[in-house]
């Protein structure tokens, strides 16, 4: 029964999820960054810290996790890994299905406070276990309190070489200078 349940569960996806792009050449209207992305990405020049912003609705998480995918793909360290849209591998696999241990996305309008932070950055000083990168995703960033905020600011600004944030926002004025 326990199997049944987790095979429905599994084939009937909520629609955004079903159909959200699974890689850079899906995502429509957004082609200029996709390709500026995948570029550094390539050259192995990537920032620290991304910042995605826009309306509700418009991909940022979606374009978070394909920065995350892309990052730690495993044919971007072996060229013989065959990793596609019919076939992903088991890096970007685990990524899909938000289960990707070195990929760790937090909701700051629910965790918004310091001790949140805290155990964010306590996790950050680990190195990533099975992927080149360890990858924060922060969706809705703007809501993290000022103490939050202070505590983040140090970790942001001089990461570990193999720690890179993505911070996503619908407000990005309220995110402090």
């Amino acid at each position: 029964v326990v199997a049944c349940l987790y095979k429905i569960m599994i084939n009937n996806k909520i629609l955004a999820l079903k159909y959200r792009p699974q890689e850079f050449k899906d995502l429509i209207g957004q082609e200029v960054m996709a390709q500026t992305i995948t570029n550094a990405i390539k050259l192995d020049k990537t920032p620290n810290a991304y910042l995605l912003t826009g309306i509700r609705g418009v991909g940022k998480t979606t374009t978070a996790r394909l920065i995350a995918k892309s990052l730690n793909c495993l044919k971007n360290l072996n060229k013989e890994v065959d990793c596609s849209t019919n076939n992903f591998c088991d890096s970007c696999a685990e990524i899909i299905n938000s289960n990707h241990i070195d990929i760790l996305e937090m909701d700051a309008a629910s965790k918004t406070g310091i001790d949140d932070i805290r155990e964010l950055i306590e996790n950050a000083k680990y190195s990533p276990t099975s992927a080149k990168y360890k990858i924060f995703i922060i969706d809705e960033v703007h809501m993290l309190s000022k103490q939050a905020f202070n505590g983040l600011l140090k970790t942001l600004e001089e990461p570990p070489p193999s720690l890179k944030f993505i911070l996503a926002t619908t407000e990005v004025r309220k995110i402090p200078v």
